[in-house]
């Protein structure tokens, strides 16, 4: 009898010791956004905006075409349990997309593809709020749309960043947008002067999303990579080091200069946001 109680309690003790750690760890599940940004791209429908219309959603953010919400009405009405869903979600802090990148070049990246679905949608989303009149819900869905475009760098390499940066800019333009066509009272222009300050001076981290990608690369030729690598990482902060790098790529045996991403287009591209984030900045002054 006395061994049986002896068991039992041992049983009891190691259940009440694992329940909270396990718990825990669901918790911890829980709080990823990514696993919520999942489930916003699997209620999406017939969300797959065409060519044709990214060029118009374009114009239309450039100013130079008024936006027609008649067109794009239904297709944001018929997602918006999808892009509350990435709402909610991108008020977690954390955010791990859980890329295998030991697959190399395989690893499975089809989350940054459906991600700029659904950035072009919370565009449309944000000019359809404004159409309607709800400028509280408009800045709810832009500051939101900034995270979730920051999210999907998290962790990323240069591909799920550049991504990233075109969400960023949508997201900005509309954001310039929304100030040219509607009257922004102070309230709201304060909820996206902090969704924008959240992202920092650059936008996006550069550098890491350039070292995981080149350490992917390692593998093609380890002697010339060793010495392209830190030179590489160096221009990503220090543009005057890029003739340097680009001599050091041109001269790397093949495959090196057909693979490895061109380092003047990479600066391009983080000048472009920077340049970005400072001129909405200023506007919203």
């Amino acid at each position: 009898m006395i061994t049986h109680r002896l068991i039992s309690s041992a049983i009891l003790l190691a259940a009440i010791s694992v329940g909270p750690a396990s718990a825990q760890q669901r918790a911890k599940l829980g709080e990823n956004a990514a696993l919520r940004y999942w489930s916003a791209f699997a209620q999406m429908q017939d969300a797959a905006v065409t060519d044709e219309q990214a060029k118009e959603l374009a114009t239309i953010l450039d100013g130079t075409a008024p936006y027609d919400d008649l067109k794009y009405k239904d297709l944001v009405e018929k997602n918006r349990p999808a892009l509350e869903t990435m709402v909610r979600a991108s008020a977690l802090a954390n955010c791990d997309w859980g890329v295998d990148y030991q697959l190399g070049l395989e690893a499975p990246v089809e989350y940054v593809r459906k991600a700029l679905v659904m950035g072009r949608l919370n565009v449309l989303y944000s000019f359809h709020l404004l159409q309607v009149g709800d400028k509280d819900g408009a800045m709810r869905v832009l500051a939101a749309g900034f995270h979730f475009s920051h999210d999907v760098a998290n962790g990323g390499t240069l591909f799920a960043t550049v991504a990233a940066k075109t969400l960023l800019v949508q997201h900005l333009r509309a954001a310039e947008f929304a100030l040219h066509v509607a009257e922004l009272s102070a309230a709201q222009r304060l909820v996206l002067q902090k969704a924008i300050t959240q992202l920092g001076p650059n936008g996006l981290d550069w550098y890491s999303a350039m070292k995981r990608e080149l350490d992917i690369l390692h593998g093609l030729n380890s002697e010339a990579m060793a010495r392209i690598i830190p030179s590489y990482l160096n221009a990503i902060n220090d543009a005057s080091q890029l003739p340097g790098l680009q001599k050091s790529i041109a001269i790397a045996p093949p495959p090196i200069p057909e693979v490895i991403p061109n380092p003047k287009r990479v600066l391009e591209e983080k000048k472009d946001l920077t340049d970005k984030l400072l001129q909405t900045r200023s506007r919203l002054k």
